[in-house]
């Protein structure tokens, strides 16, 4: 009886995040993730259906973050190991959406700030940047940032920026929480 009170679920179509004792499920996210940018992103490039497909789950994500700190009456987790797969997997899931929006070219006329925020919050908040994957990830973000803001010097000064945090996973968390304040409305 209590494992049920303590199990939600997140529902959007047919996404279904489940969050177990206050953790939303980050094998679950990341796998349907990695299957639609396999699907749609890497062999297909249908961009539109990707962005269809990730939107409810950036939903869930920036939602279920938002209400975790404001339970926590603003405080940011400790950067422990689930808190680590999460924000990598928040900042993966951020540029993907950013991504997919850009290439499906009637979205990016109309939200061309949201792109670029995307690509902001994915970049700042991708962790262990030194790794290889995380590194050439942010170099795409970096060049895809560059692209949609078309301004060198904008570019150069985010790079700048995040490389300076060194991706530590605790202002990874904090410039999250800053986005979501912003992004997700009560």
């Amino acid at each position: 009886m209590t494992f049920r009170k303590q199990m939600r679920t997140w529902e959007s179509g047919k996404m279904e995040i489940q969050v177990i004792r206050d953790h939303l499920d980050i094998v679950k996210l990341q796998q349907k993730m990695d299957a639609i940018v396999f699907d749609y992103l890497d062999t297909s490039n249908n961009y539109q259906k990707a962005m269809r497909e990730l939107n409810p789950l950036y939903i869930q994500v920036t939602t279920f973050y938002k209400e975790y700190v404001t339970k926590r009456a603003g405080e940011i987790p400790d950067a422990n190991t689930y808190w680590h797969l999460f924000i990598d997997c928040s900042a993966k899931l951020c540029y993907f959406l950013a991504a997919s929006t850009y290439y499906s070219s009637n979205a990016l006329q109309k939200t061309p700030e949201k792109i670029e925020r995307l690509l902001t919050i994915a970049a700042y908040s991708l962790p262990s940047i030194e790794q290889e994957e995380n590194a050439q990830l942010l170099a795409d973000m970096f060049a895809l940032y560059k692209e949609v803001v078309n301004d060198d010097e904008k570019a150069d000064s985010l790079r700048n920026k995040v490389l300076e945090q060194k991706g530590s996973v605790k202002q990874c968390l904090q410039h999250f929480k800053q986005f979501v304040d912003k992004e997700v409305r009560e």
